[in-house]
């Protein structure tokens, strides 16, 4: 059935259009002023003049997976129902290659596990592990959604450390392949010299002295050389630094480099970790002082950095909690997927009084362009998926909720009045004024341009 979302002002990626949404078989059929003529039967959603942007993505979403010995504490439908109740049409996830399996049948395991499961579309990013990689096996992957790579410069005990030799062989493999390479840049020699025997282990906010600044921005200007020198597509997970965001920037004039910060090193300090239950907060890279903090801020707002991300990672509270003495006990990572949309636009369109379209920029198109999805997501144009919201900024005043899992809330207490009007997933709507309508999952795994 056709569908017409009419009288919004329609962030295209492209500029904003007062006027409609056009949907026919679950893709964007046209864009533009009273496209009432051309909808004869269609069902009509009257936006009222509210913005209506393209489905928001979460580029950096660890769920339904195992992280060490832990098991998140969000599977795939608790944190696909939660992010397409704020907006979020599509996560990108990932797929980490176990011992002994095949590429092929770590991409089939992790397709496996959302039909029927998850209310969101979703992508993967793919980790081969191990050194002996078949080549052959990824030059198919692109075809099947997998189009990047994502690898660690540290996590040496985890068995995921790549060393800067290692790095340099692997790039200009993945550049003819046409992968890009996304990177956790925390220089693991520079963190090897910390002496543990020089901070108190009883302390969380000892984490920040053991992984300081300057073993990321090494890291990232390390890696920035190398994409130079190979001609690898770089993206940067979750900077911390403005020192950092600042090499990224620079780079990127140049070569094809990106980089991506999150709501917890934009919105917290390092100073969190010494309230009680400070050790909840701790995650990899950590909270940094305040002064970086505000200066990142700056920067992303001026534009330093491609996308806005989460690196949702929830574990149990009781995991969390398992505090023996040594804060090193505790597993990192912090939930943010359902946080993302309200207090970014929060963050920027309230507080700073940017465009909706710079938001739009950082949670859509560039996600969307960076993951390979691009031209079918990110987007309202003829032809893309029509994943569509219905943003209304003056909504009742709710809660912030980042997790529908057993999981502390770093954002719990913060409220918001950004609403979601209509969530539309392929032309159905799914979320009408807040609330997932009760219906079966029916999000998607991204594969090859021609799957959905």
């Amino acid at each position: 059935m056709a569908l017409l979302i009419a009288n919004g002002l329609v962030h295209t990626g492209d500029g904003v259009v007062a006027g409609d949404v056009l949907v026919r078989r679950g893709r964007v059929a046209a864009v533009g002023a009273d496209l009432a003529p051309l909808a004869a039967g269609a069902r009509v959603i009257d936006a009222g003049g509210l913005p209506v942007v393209p489905g928001l993505i979460d580029f950096h979403v660890h769920a339904d997976d195992e992280i060490g010995p832990f098991t998140l504490a969000d599977d795939l439908a608790s944190a696909s129902r939660v992010a397409i109740a704020n907006g979020i049409t599509t996560i990108v996830a990932f797929a980490t290659q176990r011992t002994g399996e095949s590429l092929a049948d770590t991409a089939a395991r992790y397709l496996a596990k959302v039909p029927d499961r998850s209310w969101c579309d979703v992508a993967f990013h793919l980790t081969p592990t191990g050194d002996d990689w078949d080549w052959a096996a990824l030059a198919r992957l692109p075809a099947r959604g997998f189009r990047t790579i994502k690898l660690y410069t540290t996590y040496r005990q985890a068995g995921l450390y790549s060393s800067w030799d290692r790095l340099a062989a692997i790039m200009p493999r993945l550049a003819e392949l046409g992968l890009r390479l996304l990177l956790h840049c925390e220089d693991d020699a520079l963190l090897a010299a910390v002496d543990p025997g020089q901070v108190d282990l009883c302390d969380p906010f000892s984490h920040t002295l053991m992984r300081p600044p300057r073993a990321e921005v090494a890291a990232i200007e390390h890696a920035i050389a190398l994409a130079r020198d190979t001609g690898c597509p770089l993206h940067v997970v979750h900077v911390s630094t403005p020192d950092g965001a600042s090499a990224i920037a620079a780079a990127r004039r140049h070569h094809e480099v990106s980089g991506e910060t999150c709501p917890q090193y934009l919105l917290l300090s390092d100073q969190s970790l010494r309230l009680p239950g400070g050790h909840r907060l701790l995650c990899s890279p950590p909270l940094r002082a305040e002064a970086d903090r505000a200066r990142l801020e700056a920067m992303t707002g001026a534009g330093a950095l491609d996308v806005l991300a989460t690196d949702h990672c929830p574990f149990r509270r009781t995991e969390k909690d398992r505090f023996n003495g040594d804060y090193r006990s505790v597993p990192n990572g912090v939930p943010g997927l359902g946080a993302l949309v309200p207090l970014m636009h929060g963050l920027w369109v309230d507080r700073h009084g940017r465009p909706l379209e710079d938001l739009v920029r950082l949670l859509a198109i560039n996600p969307a362009r960076l993951a390979g999805l691009g031209p079918r997501k990110g987007v309202i144009r003829e032809g893309a998926d029509a994943d569509l919201v219905v943003l209304d900024p003056s909504g009742p005043e709710r809660p912030v909720c980042s997790t529908l899992a057993d999981a502390h809330d770093p954002w719990s207490g913060r409220t918001t009045r950004l609403s979601c009007r209509h969530v539309l997933l392929r032309g159905v709507e799914v979320v009408r004024d807040g609330v997932l309508l009760d219906a079966p999952a029916r999000g998607r795994a991204c594969q090859g341009p021609g799957d959905q």
